[in-house]
């Protein structure tokens, strides 16, 4: 059952295409913002770090640490699923983290 009129049914392949690549084009935008953000905290830590300004009980190290084992934890959940996301998605976000 489609939710699309009955005018546009015969067009809902082509729908899910153009909005599998929409979806991931802006999924690849914002993941290219947020590693950015994330790369710009990582300097302005390290930056207060080395002219003796800290957060208490945070230091650049486990800060350093956290992101590593949340990238290694990503990795093993990631492997065999990537295979099955759909070509245009994949399309869409590099697209997306290019110019974005």
């Amino acid at each position: 059952m489609s939710l699309l009129p009955s005018d546009l049914q015969g067009y809902s392949s082509i729908l899910s295409v153009v909005l599998l690549f929409a979806d991931g084009l802006i999924f690849g935008v914002a993941a290219k913002k947020a590693l950015t953000s994330v790369v710009l905290i990582i300097i302005g830590l390290v930056i207060a770090g080395s002219i003796g300004l800290s957060i208490p009980f945070l230091t650049t190290n486990d800060v350093w640490m956290h992101i590593v084992n949340i990238f290694v934890s990503q990795a093993r959940h990631v492997g065999p699923v990537l295979y099955s996301f759909p070509v245009f998605w994949i399309v869409g976000f590099a697209i997306g983290i290019w110019k974005g």
